[in-house]
């Protein structure tokens, strides 16, 4: 193709300012930006135009749907409008853009500059009102197909999830099988060795290992992460890596479609669904939030209640801090765990005596068959019940919602909205304890059936204690009426996390 000539004549040497934009080059291999180069390159030649500067946005989409920002394109409208340059080159209109907002950006720079627009084999001037005409109609025509193509894209994608098809990005754990000659999608497999890293995964976390203990075994194996890296500095394999792996429908078997499961997938499930639900119940539950540190790692836990126990005065965990209470009678400074917020500070209670008396109250709670009911033996669809109990808390609070609202609307007395708390509030609490998924904990097991509880407890490392009153109580350490930080076993109110299902019937389990 020839290019046309100048629109208006020039004296001076035109120095060349070229875009290129490819929308599918996620290698980055830049083969079609190559080839648009190309023929930039060419048209320049025969307008006797000189090449200054080639910027290039590989993998961006030029409509209004994209969901990265080009930045190539921003640096030529700042570079056109800096006169450095007297052309601006494109291999078509729509590689500098598929929305009109595009075209009136550097329509303006152009104009301002006095920069002339070659695209297609033909020079442009902005400032001649039938080529702005021209350029509108084909920026127009680049808008309305992108607004087309995405249409058929969506279009694709609804269908394919009505069908339980695979779509999108290949999730870890499975592999695709595409036919030889047409490369058509047959079918979406378990790939065996990813797919038995998520089964031990899973189980891993509902016998109550930290997921970022999971992830250490990962990485020390060496095992690939689903994405490759980006460089030889790679963390490789993250807590958030396998939350979002577990979480996601597909691994049992369901479709997903706009953040919504609409049914059963046409790949097989790597973990049934019962089993992935109650996982993700556990995920849930920010208590088992539990953080795994390795015994020569500087952050390792040293106290048993420091960020487990909490303010009754605000709720924000109790660390261990010293010099903040007198010291004791012979000079010595106390040790105590304190409110760790600024500007609180208002609790403060010895840690011996503290940690000497939760340890008890675990142990004791332990020993009764109506505790050990709730965690030895859940029955079989707890999480059907869990999600019944779910639904039943946000009912209770929506009701308590609607009669703060008709109290601020002047519809209810003070006297009335006090009532209606008072009857609800322990209605929640209730609920809020039967929607906390029961254990199934490998550790704890174990320890339920030691003979001598005391002895078993004390050979637990300190992170293992830690988790599991975590995971069993909430602890809240209530102000002192006297200043010191001195222990009253009043002070200390530990609520169990759990609730007795009233049809289970449980049986100590025999010692093997």
């Amino acid at each position: 193709m020839e290019a046309q000539s100048l629109t208006h004549p020039s004296d001076d040497e035109v120095n060349a300012l070229v875009y290129t934009r490819a929308s599918m080059d996620r290698h980055y291999l830049m083969r079609s930006t190559d080839d648009q180069e190309t023929d930039c390159r060419l048209w320049c030649d025969q307008q006797d135009w000189g090449v200054g500067k080639v910027i290039t946005d590989a993998n961006r989409s030029a409509s209004r749907w994209r969901t990265r920002e080009r930045e190539g394109f921003e640096e030529a409208l700042r570079l056109i409008a800096s006169r450095q340059y007297k052309g601006f080159v494109t291999w078509e209109p729509s590689r500098a853009g598929r929305e009109m907002l595009a075209y009136v950006q550097l329509r303006a720079a152009c104009q301002e500059a006095g920069v002339l627009y070659l695209t297609k084999g033909r020079v442009y001037d902005f400032a001649r009102y039938d080529d702005s005409f021209m350029m509108g109609l084909e920026f127009l025509t680049a808008e309305k197909d992108a607004a087309v193509i995405r249409e058929r894209q969506l279009r694709t994608v609804r269908l394919n999830a009505q069908k339980g098809r695979p779509h999108g990005r290949l999730p870890y754990g499975y592999r695709r099988i595409y036919d030889e000659e047409t490369r058509a999608l047959v079918r979406q497999e378990i790939d065996p060795e990813k797919a038995a890293i998520i089964r031990s995964a899973v189980d891993e976390i509902l016998d109550g290992v930290a997921i970022n203990k999971i992830v250490t075994r990962l990485n020390r194996e060496g095992v690939p992460t689903p994405m490759k890296p980006t460089s030889e500095h790679s963390r490789g394999w993250m807590t958030s890596t396998v939350r979002q792996i577990i979480k996601s429908p597909t691994i049992a078997g369901l479709r997903k479609y706009q953040g919504q499961i609409i049914g059963e997938a046409d790949w097989p499930a790597i973990i049934p669904r019962q089993k992935w639900e109650q996982v993700n119940q556990v995920l849930a539950d920010r208590a088992r939030h539990t953080r795994y540190v390795e015994e020569n790692n500087h952050s390792h836990p040293k106290w048993l209640l420091s960020f487990v126990a909490r303010c009754g005065y605000c709720a924000h965990p109790l660390v261990r801090l010293r010099g903040m209470v007198p010291r004791k009678r012979d000079g010595r400074p106390r040790d105590n765990y304190v409110c760790g917020k600024p500007g609180c500070r208002k609790v403060s209670i010895d840690i011996p005596y503290t940690d000497a008396y939760v340890t008890g109250v675990l142990l004791g709670w332990l020993s009764t068959p109506e505790s050990l009911a709730v965690i030895a033996g859940p029955e079989d669809n707890w999480n059907e019940r869990v999600r019944e109990a779910e639904e039943h808390v946000a009912m209770l609070r929506k009701r308590l919602d609607e009669a703060a609202n008709e109290y601020a609307e002047g519809r209810i007395s003070v006297s009335m909205l006090t009532g209606i708390e008072q009857r609800l509030t322990p209605e929640i609490e209730r609920a809020a304890k039967a929607a906390v998924p029961p254990v199934a904990d490998r550790q704890l097991l174990s320890l339920m059936q030691e003979s001598d509880l005391e002895a078993a407890w004390e050979r637990l490392e300190l992170v293992e204690k830690r988790r599991l009153l975590k995971m069993l109580f909430d602890i809240r350490v209530e102000k002192a009426r006297k200043m010191g930080g001195l222990f009253d076993p009043d002070r200390v109110k530990i609520t169990p996390r759990f609730s007795v299902p009233e049809t289970y019937q449980w049986t100590r389990p025999e010692s093997s």
